[in-house]
């Protein structure tokens, strides 16, 4: 189906995938579900603020970062949102905002600290702790040095 098909088909499906999963998990974990219907919608919905997202902040040329700190029980302590130029890949995108994200917590005088990301590429990269001369792999390079001098 993919090679056939432009990446908006494919994010439309990719959406509607999620959806499901979503769904999937809500039923298991907190014993709630909605309909096929709704969870076609929710994923039309998903799909279109994904995509609306991504095609402004292409137009602009930048990278929007956004981070936030919670307690140990969750409760949000601080939160930050820049705008970077250049326009960065999206996993570069992600290892910045960890960089960002681990400055700030040194920053604010924050201590023992779990970061968490949803980039699998970011974390196996970060743990892997291969040097190279990417844009990527310079940055988790800075995230690997905050790390060793904490």
């Amino acid at each position: 189906m993919c090679r056939n098909e432009d990446s908006a088909m494919i994010g439309r499906v990719a959406s509607l995938f999620w959806c499901i999963w979503n769904n999937r998990n809500d039923k298991i974990w907190n014993d709630n579900i909605q309909s096929p219907s709704q969870v076609g919608n929710m994923a039309f919905v998903v799909w279109n603020e994904w995509f609306t997202v991504h095609q402004l902040q292409r137009a602009s040329g930048v990278t929007a970062i956004g981070l936030c700190f919670r307690d140990t029980n969750g409760h949000f302590v601080a939160g930050l949102t820049q705008w970077q130029q250049p326009s960065y890949s999206i996993v570069e995108g992600e290892a910045l905002s960890l960089l960002h994200a681990m400055k700030e917590a040194i920053h604010r005088g924050f201590e023992r600290v779990q970061f968490e990301s949803d980039s699998k590429l970011l974390v196996d990269a970060i743990h892997s702790r291969r040097r190279s001369n990417s844009e990527f792999s310079l940055i988790v390079n800075d995230i690997i040095l905050l790390m060793s001098s904490s």
